[in-house]
């Protein structure tokens, strides 16, 4: 079930002429909260120049002081990172920079199942004894107290960058943030941090701590963006950052150093997953390039990514890029198998008529991809989702949530049921005892307060758009409003009452639907991806078995949809054309 809104945010009254929009592109940008002069100028304009500066993240000033302090006194430093891929372009630009300017620097990534996340005892026993004097965390660390502790205890300075939300403690009635003793921590989602900007990536914070470092040390602004641009936007696309303030100029101007870059791993990368380098866009970075990346941290070891990404013997690279490809395959039918496992649960025991919050679990799913199986289950069902397996004598799981369900601070109501747990408003890991589960989860859904409405899936429209208005033109204007992702989507149009003019199946698993829609006199094709034969199974419950035959031997017939749809471009072997992308779709008269 899912409900259609349009839009309707309140016009600030600003002449957009001035800006060169139309009135729908107009309407776009305020359903975006883009309220003033100001704030049109520099989404339409985006510029590097307008990237905060480093050294409003608290902390950083202090943190480069160490680290230029270990350099100048050769002392070894050492990064650890995280299996994701905020994690490994967060250690990739922390070594790559550092060994720029002269640092004897190393890395260690946790492995996902001996150690879970973040900076541990065994990895600082490593640190100890490799005589490292610094430890550098990235993408972890914020949350990480008894481990900094430990480092502390064995006389190693300890520099936490992070972007993760801070533990918090009440305190009187206020809650107040719990701080590693770590000699410096960046983070901005500190209290005391008031850096304009909160919701970068680990690799963004990352990335200002280099770009402050060579700053110090003279190093050209342009070989700084040039070597760690296209990892900061990968970052930013992959952990789902909101793409608005810097993250969309990052990510902007990302975009066009990686269809330039000369890096043997991102090339060896690109040229594996068959992309036109010249044409990467959002999806390639959110659907090939980043799970490729992941695939290693998911199935084996992060530093096989890391490894690719520091090659620089070319036809290496290539093999190595090409081993990413087959872990993601991998991973890719490891995840199929999961979802049909689960999904079969939530079916058997009727869970979505028995809770708000699905939490389930199943034995032997191989840890690494119940994240991805609890978005996919999220996505079906539109009910915030926690899927769980066994692991090294406990239940491991990972949640994703809805708008509506902040699952870090519900979760974190039922903490005491678990042995660890953390995360943010739309996702969450978490371990429990097995004998823990069944409180768990009544605890979890007692404590939830989701009405029916907030369960229902909500579609939101830009603007309804009659076929008349799709044009080229059109569609080269909305490009102006990219790069689209979180939290700016690309704009959705809704239109009534179209008649379905033809219709032809394509793709090996007939799951491609190309249409011919009519609205009075314009006429325009549509793509619609869904399995074919429920598409005309829900025709013919309407309008009949006949009428849906007719429709496909190429007969008149007077099937008629609603739709929400997005516009594109698609260039084909030269030839540039519209391309209407159905979202959402009801058959008149269901």
């Amino acid at each position: 079930m899912e409900k259609w809104f349009i839009k309707n945010k309140k016009d600030p009254k600003i002449d957009y002429s001035k800006f060169g929009l139309n009135k729908i592109l107009y309407k776009i940008l305020i359903n975006r909260d883009i309220k003033t002069e100001e704030e049109f100028k520099n989404y339409l304009n985006p510029k590097l120049d307008d990237l905060n500066s480093p050294i409003l993240l608290k902390d950083l000033i202090k943190a480069s002081n160490l680290v230029l302090k270990a350099i100048d006194n050769n002392e070894k430093i050492r990064i650890i990172g995280d299996y994701d891929v905020d994690g490994v372009t967060s250690t990739y630009i922390l070594f790559t920079g550092l060994k720029r300017i002269g640092g004897d620097v190393s890395f260690d990534i946790p492995h996902r199942v001996i150690d879970g996340y973040g900076i541990n005892k065994r990895l600082i026993d490593e640190c100890v004894k490799d005589n490292v004097d610094l430890i550098i965390t990235c993408d972890n660390g914020i949350a990480a107290t008894s481990a900094v502790d430990y480092a502390k205890d064995n006389n190693i300075t300890v520099v936490i960058t992070d972007h993760h939300e801070v533990p918090k403690i009440s305190n009187e009635g206020k809650f107040v943030d719990i701080l590693p003793n770590a000699d410096a921590i960046i983070d901005p989602k500190r209290e005391d941090d008031n850096y304009p900007f909160s919701n970068i990536c680990g690799a963004v914070v990352a990335f200002k701590l280099i770009e402050y470092l060579f700053l110090m040390k003279g190093i050209d602004k342009e070989e700084f963006f040039e070597r760690f641009l296209p990892f900061a936007a990968i970052a930013t696309v992959c952990d789902v950052m909101p793409l608005k303030d810097e993250n969309r100029i990052i990510v902007k101007y990302g975009l066009g150093y990686l269809r330039e870059t000369k890096h043997f791993g991102l090339n060896a990368l690109i040229e594996a997953a068959s992309i036109d380098k010249d044409t990467i866009d959002i999806y390639h970075i959110g659907f090939i390039i980043g799970p490729t990346l992941n695939s290693s941290g998911r199935l084996e070891s992060a530093k096989e990514a890391i490894d690719l990404l520091l090659e620089i013997d070319y036809s290496q690279a290539l093999e190595k890029a090409q081993k990413l490809r087959n872990y993601n395959s991998e991973r890719q039918d490891l995840t199929n198998e999961a979802l049909e496992i689960i999904d079969s649960i939530i079916k058997r025991e009727d869970l979505i008529d028995k809770y708000n919050i699905l939490i389930v679990y199943a034995p032997n799913l191989n840890e690494s991809i119940l994240g991805i199986v609890a978005g996919k289950i999220k996505e079906k069902y539109n009910r915030p989702t926690i899927v769980l397996s066994d692991s090294n004598n406990l239940l491991k799981g990972s949640g994703r949530s809805i708008e509506e369900y902040d699952m870090f601070t519900e979760i974190s109501k039922s903490k005491t049921h678990l042995e660890s747990f953390g995360g943010h408003k739309m996702a969450c890991g978490l371990s429990l005892s097995e004998n823990n589960l069944m409180a768990f989860i009544d605890d979890v859904n007692k404590n939830e307060n989701l009405t029916s409405e907030d369960l229902v899936k909500k579609i939101y429209i830009d603007a309804p758009l009659p076929l008349k208005f799709i044009n080229l033109n059109f569609a080269q204007d909305l490009e102006k409003l990219a790069p689209f992702g979180q939290d700016n989507p690309k704009p959705q149009f809704g239109a009534k009452n179209l008649k379905i003019d033809n219709l032809r199946i394509f793709g090996k698993n007939k799951n491609v639907i190309k249409m011919s829609l009519i609205d009075n006199n314009s006429r325009a094709e549509a793509l619609l991806f869904e399995d074919s034969k429920v598409f005309l199974n829900k025709l013919a419950r309407v309008y009949g078995r006949d009428q849906v035959l007719d429709l496909l031997n190429g007969i008149e017939s007077n099937i008629y949809l609603d739709i929400v749809f997005n516009i594109g471009i698609n260039e084909f072997r030269g030839n540039v054309s519209t391309e209407m992308r159905v979202k959402s779709y009801r058959v008149i008269g269901e």
